[in-house]
C-alpha cells in the first residue's frame, strides 16, 4: 500500500476547502433576484444579490443541509433573505430587520 505523500495530501485538502468556499449555484442566486424583484414590487433586473451567502442551511424535505441563505437589496424595496435549494426549485423569502 502505497502512502500519500505530505504534498498531495496537501493538494487534497485545498482543493476541498476551494469548493467548500465556492458561492451558491447562479440558478439560486437568479431564483432570489425574481422572487425578490415580485416581492417588492419592482422591474425585473432590479434586486441585486450583494453577495452575502451562507451554505449548508439546513430547510424542510429533500437536501435539508444543502440549501444556501442569500441577501438580496432590492433599490425602492426592502432587504431580503432569501433560502433557496441549489436548484432553484424552492424558495422562501424573509424581511431583513436591520
Amino acid at each position: 500500500m502505497k502512502h500519500l505523500s505530505l504534498a498531495m495530501f496537501a493538494l487534497f485538502l485545498s482543493a476541498g476547502a476551494a469548493s467548500a468556499q465556492a458561492g451558491p449555484p447562479q440558478a439560486a442566486i437568479d431564483a432570489c433576484l425574481k422572487h425578490a424583484d415580485a416581492y417588492n414590487g419592482v422591474p425585473a433586473g432590479t434586486s441585486k444579490f450583494n453577495g452575502e451567502a451562507e451554505a449548508d442551511v439546513a430547510w424542510f424535505g429533500t437536501g435539508a443541509g444543502k440549501n444556501f441563505r442569500l441577501r438580496t437589496d432590492t433599490e425602492g424595496g426592502v432587504p431580503l433573505s432569501c433560502t433557496v435549494s441549489p436548484d432553484a426549485k424552492q424558495v422562501a423569502l424573509e424581511p431583513v430587520m436591520n
